[in-house]
């Protein structure tokens, strides 16, 4: 049979046999033509020249002082604190009193009802769970508790049905599909307080969303309460200096110590209050909050005027001035049972010929940090740290990130984006299978804007002096994306302010124009000296919606008192500012531009590039001299700059070098710029993850034992 199917097949004998060769070759060449191309188009795609950026849509800021602006105070405008109390409730009952925070105040000064239009509007922002409505909670909260004989039955009524409906917590159900994104630091906070308060107000009622009683909600949250405290009290803030944040945490914190019933929970929020108290003092000049910050708006960082903490300065030290309320300075106003320690008066109104500020704040995603606070990457409890930090796109916790993204519904951090969502889960599968690594790959290089957010180790220094202000978080994750990051900024009065940043957007999103980078910088800073290098990337990530070849620097003439320029050799140039007895030298080495149109005209600087050297030096009529002596000096100072590598003999300070991959090195001794303590100033040297902290100066004292849960001031 065999032989027979043999017999009558036929064969043809191939007369080409290269042919397929040939064929493979060419379709193997059309192919590898086709990869080629498409890597060629996609490098094209996302290339990102240097170029004059347009105008750009944000809001004008910072309005311009008028003559009629009421003074930034540099001496207390009153004596004690009680008055300054009497003075600030009297100012924004006035001047101030809108949203809740306006009717606590009126409530405080004598109102006799609750205005019923605001709190129904308030009440639905809670039934929606929109986002930020824990924070309208901590207000009404602390309108219940202290003003509830000033509530209708009705509004008592209404009040208590929002309570008992509310979601507390990402694990919760979530029938509303809210946008609230309770998983920052902040939040975190908020709405723990929220969750105590409410169920020490409930303890017998069931709350719908979780069909528990209000006990079970007091004692879950007190348990976050007391963690999130333990941890921030040894680690400091992930969301470091925030001015727009702090406040929301002082106004959670306020309530737990005015309102709890738990002694030792309200002794932890005090002393927790302190020390955020403390991390503002210690780094303002005059009420104004210029240290560098883990996350801000862009209208809090160019002037003192909308630096919304100053109000709050005002009224614990009468420094700066009264600007609107807040739900922070709302609460000091209004509380019963926190009284601020008399050395942070002392200390705010302490102007040494100069004084330095060391400090540290967070941890990173190691192996070697988790295990020394407890944490780990495979359970949910621990997520909650690691997404207080914006790090949920770290390798080690991306499996852990899918599984609680999908438990708890956050694949709202996304925006919701099918694409953006896709893509991942495909990434995961394929990692699931092949162990390749594709996502991490695609997180690293396609541009997810969240990789900005995370908040990891950061080691801070402020230094002044009676005449201005320097600050800077040393070589915080140079040449990633950031998100609101406002690295370093010079300060010499409330409008002549002075930093540096890439843009992440043509508007005020995140990053935006004038917070944020989209490419964070490699800065360093040694007393008055600050250097700072970009390197930004040449190609957007292909998911990345903007990137700029350009940085900035906010210089606002109107603010100085003169501004001269002198061109460098190399094409760019030092621009130097004087303000009363202050002087600020800032130097680009790309060629600049001054922007002279649209919000931004006669204070933006502009450098295009994809790297430059930026450097600010300080300067005071006391150590310098006059302000043409100070730029005689700085411009004929040797300075050499190749490509990112620096060395600047910086008149007073040293010959300094420095440069993308060496350290900051001064007259030959290397300045540290990581490993810094919890705090190393004149007031405070404490060991980072201490439990033990004393404040001192002038006689006065604050000792703050969290391991046995005792304050004493002396």
């Amino acid at each position: 049979m065999k032989r027979e199917y043999r017999k009558n097949r036929k064969y043809k004998k191939d007369k080409n046999p290269g042919r397929w060769k040939k064929v493979l070759l060419i379709t193997g060449l059309i192919i590898l033509l086709l990869i080629v191309s498409g890597w060629f188009a996609l490098e094209r795609i996302t290339l990102v020249e240097p170029e004059w950026p347009a105008v750009p849509d944000i809001d004008p800021f910072p309005e311009r002082p008028s003559p009629d602006d009421p003074p930034f105070h540099r001496e207390p405008f009153a004596p004690t604190f009680e008055e300054r109390r009497e003075a600030y409730i009297n100012w924004a009952a006035e001047y101030s009193a809108e949203g809740l925070d306006g009717e606590i105040i009126l409530l405080e000064a004598g109102k006799e009802t609750v205005d019923d239009e605001l709190l129904q509007e308030s009440i639905e922002r809670l039934d929606k769970r929109v986002d930020n409505s824990d924070f309208t909670m901590n207000r009404l909260v602390r309108i219940y508790y202290k003003y509830k004989d000033r509530l209708s039955k009705e509004q008592k009524e209404e009040l208590k049905r929002a309570f008992l409906d509310f979601r507390y917590w990402l694990d919760e159900p979530d029938p509303t599909d809210s946008d609230a994104q309770l998983f920052t630091e902040n939040h975190q906070i908020a709405t723990r307080s929220n969750e105590y308060l409410a169920g020490q107000l409930f303890p017998d009622e069931t709350f719908t969303n979780v069909d528990r009683d209000g006990n079970w909600r007091k004692e879950r949250a007190r348990e976050a309460i007391e963690n999130w405290i333990d941890l921030r009290s040894r680690t400091g803030l992930a969301e470091w200096n925030s001015i727009t944040y702090y406040r929301f945490n002082l106004g959670a914190l306020l309530n737990i110590i005015d309102f709890a019933e738990d002694e030792e929970l309200v002794k932890k929020a005090t002393m927790m209050t302190d020390l955020l108290l403390f991390d503002m003092v210690v780094d303002s000049y005059y009420g104004n909050w210029t240290t560098s910050h883990g996350r801000v708006s862009p209208e809090m960082v160019q002037s003192a005027a909308n630096d919304l903490m100053i109000n709050t300065q005002a009224l614990l030290w009468g420094l700066g001035r009264f600007e609107r309320t807040h739900i922070c300075t709302t609460a000091l106003a209004t509380s019963e049972n926190y009284d601020p320690p008399p050395v942070f008066f002392e200390i705010a109104h302490h102007h040494p010929e100069e004084i330095t500020n060391l400090e540290r704040h967070s941890f990173n995603v190691t192996e070697e940090d988790a295990r020394r606070y407890g944490l780990d990457f495979e359970s949910p409890e621990s997520m909650k740290v690691w997404l207080s930090k914006g790090v949920f796109l770290e390798p080690q916790l991306l499996d852990l990130t899918f599984k609680v993204a999908d438990e708890w519904n956050l694949w709202s951090i996304a925006g919701d984006e099918p694409l953006l969502i896709g893509l991942a889960r495909i990434g995961k599968w394929i990692d699931d299978i092949t162990n390749i690594g594709i996502l991490t790959w695609g997180i690293e290089n396609m541009g997810i804007e969240y990789k900005g957010a995370a908040l990891t180790e950061v080691n801070k220094i402020t230094y002044r002096t009676p005449d201005y202000s320097l600050a800077n978080a040393q070589s915080f994750r140079p040449g990633e994306q950031g998100y609101q990051q406002l690295i370093w900024r010079a300060t010499l009065a409330p409008y002549a302010q002075v930093f540096v940043n890439n843009p992440g957007r043509m508007s005020d999103g995140r990053p935006g124009y004038w917070h944020g980078n989209g490419r964070l910088p490699r800065s360093a800073q040694h007393r008055n000296l600050l250097i700072c290098l970009y390197d930004i990337d040449r190609h957007k990530g292909f998911l990345e919606p903007n990137h700029f070849a350009f940085t900035h620097a906010y210089f606002p003439r109107w603010a100085f008192d003169r501004v001269k320029e002198v061109e460098a050799d190399e094409g760019g140039g030092w621009v130097f500012g004087e303000k009363d007895d202050g002087y600020v030298a800032l130097y680009s080495h790309q060629p600049y531009r001054w922007r002279e149109e649209g919000p931004d005209a006669g204070q933006e600087i502009i450098a295009l590039g994809h790297q430059n050297v930026w450097i600010c030096q300080m300067g005071r009529k006391k150590d310098d001299g006059s302000f043409d002596e100070f730029i005689k000096s700085v411009t004929n100072a040797p300075l050499q700059v190749d490509s990112l590598d620096v060395e600047f003999e910086a008149p007073g300070v040293g010959t300094a070098s420095f440069g993308w991959d060496d350290p900051l090195v001064v007259d030959g001794e290397e300045i540290p710029l990581e490993d810094y303590p919890r705090w190393d100033n004149p007031y405070a040297n404490v060991d980072f993850d201490s439990e033990q902290f004393t404040i001192s100066h002038a006689g006065e004292e604050l000792h703050l034992d969290f391991a046995n849960n005792e304050r004493t001031i002396r």
